[in-house]
């Protein structure tokens, strides 16, 4: 197995941790009839997936190098998605409109950023961040919610934004020099966020 590949797997065990750390749904990583799959390696890079209208969408995304960008786009049915990034200074977008939603984002590495929109039906979307200075920013308009980020490193920026429905946020930041925006607005609720330097 090469060092890149064994680099990677590690990184995927402990992204996934990440993930199911603290999670109370079930998370929905395949689906039917829709699928879209695409792997990269090296710097400067750019994918994007999009799905509308689909049955049983479902797509994945994975980067390995630096100055890389993807994006994902699903409207409608049962959606899910997945996008993780190995590098610095890479940039991540999901924009998911309508149905059952679900959304990980994964980034190791350093100057990377993680944005995510949602709109409507049972949401669920975790991103983890790993590494120094990584941006996270979430912003879902409505349905059941629950949002989950976490980032482990220094000096991280994570921003949420809640305008209705079930909620739950649930949020941690180990590192130190870190800052939280939260902006929430109404319905369900129970927030918590857990910060700790080390």
């Amino acid at each position: 197995m090469s060092h890149i590949k064994h680099k990677l797997i590690m990184t995927m065990v402990i992204l996934l941790g990440l993930s199911i750390f603290g999670t109370t749904q079930d998370l929905i990583l395949a689906a039917g009839a829709n699928d879209a799959y695409l792997y990269q390696t090296g710097d400067d890079n750019e994918a994007a997936i999009m799905q509308q209208g689909t049955l049983e969408s479902w797509a994945l995304q994975v980067q390995q190098g630096s100055n890389n960008t993807m994006y994902i786009y699903q409207a409608g049915e049962r959606n899910s998605s997945t996008q993780t990034q190995v590098g610095q200074s890479n940039v991540a977008y999901a924009a998911i409109i309508g149905i059952n939603n679900t959304t990980i984002q994964n980034q190791v590495g350093d100057g990377n950023d993680l944005f995510i929109w949602q709109s409507g039906n049972n949401n669920l979307f975790i991103q983890n961040q790993i590494g120094f200075e990584n941006l996270a920013y979430a912003w879902v308009q409505g349905s059941s919610n629950t949002v989950r980020q976490n980032q482990v490193g220094f000096r991280h920026s994570s921003r949420v934004t809640i305008t209705g429905n079930d909620n739950i946020v649930d949020h941690i930041q180990a590192g130190v020099g870190t800052e939280l925006t939260l902006t929430y607005i109404g319905d369900g609720a129970e927030i918590s966020a857990f910060r700790f330097g080390f």
